[in-house]
């Protein structure tokens, strides 16, 4: 079962993932074409031209690849994401107290990020497991975090019992351009992570 109210289409998604995987080399490309009089002429490479362009490629390619594990993410969540900026706002998502999910050991595992830009997300789903195919129940906290200075997004997952308590955590990080965003989702929660896009004519995976 997926929520496929939460789909996205093909033009947000295109957009996301041409943004994730070529951000990088345009700016490569844009800071070759300005540098090039420059380079031929006396070997002035205009490396700080070359920085400020690297560090805004970065910038956009980490919170690209957020956004484009969102895609992958919310169509599995009852509720929609939250942005966060402290632990302390993590803790307090209100899908957390709605299904009675108890938070209290938290720190035992890791804890949280205790700062920067993240989106936090409640995954409640059954599907079927990457390595068997065999159906199996989704329940975690997820927080995503965008390095935004090194073209990497950190995911902590937190999985729930059914009891509703914290039972493990799980670190790791969507790396440009050796980790296609769907492949490491489906990898680390042994569990099929498609996105769903929705056209003017239907819904499509």
């Amino acid at each position: 079962m997926v929520y496929y109210a939460h789909g996205t289409t093909p033009v947000i998604f295109g957009l996301l993932i041409s943004l994730y995987y070529f951000s990088i080399p345009a700016a490569l490309a844009l800071w070759f074409a300005l540098s090039k009089p420059y380079i031929s002429k006396g070997g002035d490479y205009r490396l700080k031209r070359l920085a400020v362009l690297l560090l805004l490629a970065f910038f956009v390619t980490s919170l690209a690849g957020e956004q484009a594990i969102d895609k992958y993410l919310y169509i599995h969540s009852p509720v929609s994401p939250e942005f966060c900026l402290s632990s302390s706002c993590v803790t307090s998502f209100e899908p957390l107290q709605r299904y009675h999910v108890d938070t209290e050991n938290l720190e035992e595992l890791g804890g949280i990020p205790s700062y920067g830009p993240m989106w936090v997300y409640f995954l409640n789903d059954v599907g079927p497991t990457h390595s068997l195919g065999l159906n199996k129940r989704l329940e975690a906290l997820v927080v995503v975090r965008p390095l935004l200075l090194l073209p990497v997004v950190e995911v902590n997952s937190y999985e729930i019992s059914r009891g509703g308590k914290i039972i493990g955590r799980d670190r790791f990080y969507v790396v440009w351009p050796i980790s296609p965003p769907g492949n490491v989702l489906t990898e680390r929660f042994d569990f099929e992570f498609t996105v769903i896009i929705v056209t003017g004519g239907g819904v499509g995976a």
